[in-house]
């Protein structure tokens, strides 16, 4: 029955991690907040190298967050060959795992800076280089919401942002951007991106608004939503045009919670949604895995990736070692529970001597 789909919720952030939004992500999710089987609260880091705290990626990854790839150089992307993705988005998944502890297998995804996307090229690399999938392309239509899906047949929504792919790539996966809209009816594909009501009031009536365009889509659906998931043949065409609350996005960069009637409004609203035993707040990986294994509400206490066992992750960096490195005209400081590089970081050149990207960019350069 639909009463039997979670609400999804896909809370994310952009850009490098460091001490300007550790307090934020201590707000969030250092305050009891948790999902209806017990387990905390997750969201999806989308981190960009430069000016990034390893070891408070550590922290995040070992308390059970998504890291996922933000490129290293965090730049417009949609003239970049083939080449050069692998290099900003295999580079940099390189990075958080030599430098952030994560297993280099559980950084499955991506969002391009500026969401900016490299249309075939960058959704080549993503395929060749064993991502699982990509969170970077707005869809504008959310009367229904669409569902992630894969890019095993031609995009069904229009291309807001040339470049997108043309061809398929099976069994990679899209997590899209469904558009809000703000309380003068424009259209916005991150959170921070919307015109932003003037109090915390504001904020948060706009928050629920978009949220209930979710949470309500069932009401209006009288075949059964179930159902539809294990229709076998069409099971992967369906999941994109499902009636059934789609999983609602909540995509922010850090910077916007200094405004504090911004930060008082959301967390208003994230206390409101937590508190409902059919809304889950969970990472984009975690997501997929559902959508994969649709699972009823009343069996997800069960649901092993909706579980919290980090036991396999490693322990929190509590006392980092700071690198002193040169890069771009000055010294810069890294902080890190790994071993220092000899270089610091960046594009082609990760300081990684295993590095696959750097050793194939050599052997073709």
């Amino acid at each position: 029955m639909p009463e039997e789909i979670p609400q999804i919720v896909l809370l994310t952030f952009d850009d490098s991690v460091n001490d300007l939004n550790k307090g934020l992500y201590a707000d969030l999710f250092e305050n009891g907040r948790k999902n209806p089987n017990g387990c905390p609260i997750s969201s999806t880091m989308y981190v960009s190298h430069e000016w990034t705290d390893y070891s408070q990626v550590q922290n995040l990854y070992a308390a059970g967050h998504e890291i996922a790839s933000h490129t290293v150089s965090h730049s417009f992307g949609e003239q970049f060959s083939t080449r050069k993705w692998a290099r900003e988005v295999a580079g940099q998944r390189e990075i958080l795992s030599a430098y952030g502890g994560v297993k280099l297998e559980d950084i499955r995804g991506m969002r391009a800076p500026f969401l900016s996307v490299g249309g075939n090229n960058m959704f080549k690399m993503l395929y060749d280089t064993n991502f699982t999938y990509d969170s970077s392309m707005p869809i504008y239509e959310n009367r229904p919401p669409s569902w992630p899906y894969t890019l095993d047949y031609k995009l069904f929504h229009d291309c807001m942002i040339p470049p997108c792919p043309t061809r398929s790539y099976p069994g990679l996966w899209e997590v899209p951007m469904v558009m809000w809209q703000d309380l003068n009816g424009g259209r916005c594909s991150m959170g921070d991106a919307c015109s932003n009501p003037p109090t915390s009031d504001g904020v948060y009536k706009m928050l629920i608004k978009n949220f209930e365009r979710h949470y309500t889509t069932n009401r209006f659906v009288s075949a059964d939503c179930t159902s539809t998931f294990f229709v076998s043949k069409l099971k992967l065409i369906l999941r994109s045009f499902l009636l059934c609350r789609a999983p609602f996005g909540l995509f922010y960069h850090a910077a916007w919670f200094t405004q504090p009637h911004h930060k008082e409004g959301f967390i208003s609203f994230l206390d409101t949604i937590v508190a409902m035993d059919d809304v889950w707040v969970v990472t984009n990986w975690q997501a997929l895995q559902w959508v994969r294994n649709p699972t009823p509400i009343s069996l997800l206490d069960r649901f092993e990736p909706f579980g919290c066992n980090y036991q396999d992750r490693p322990k929190k960096c509590n006392n980092p070692k700071v690198c002193n490195l040169w890069h771009k005209s000055g010294v810069r400081y890294m902080k890190t529970c790994q071993a220092c590089p000899d270089i610091y970081p960046w594009t082609g050149k990760t300081g990684i001597r295993s590095s696959r990207i750097d050793n194939d960019i050599e052997n073709h350069d």
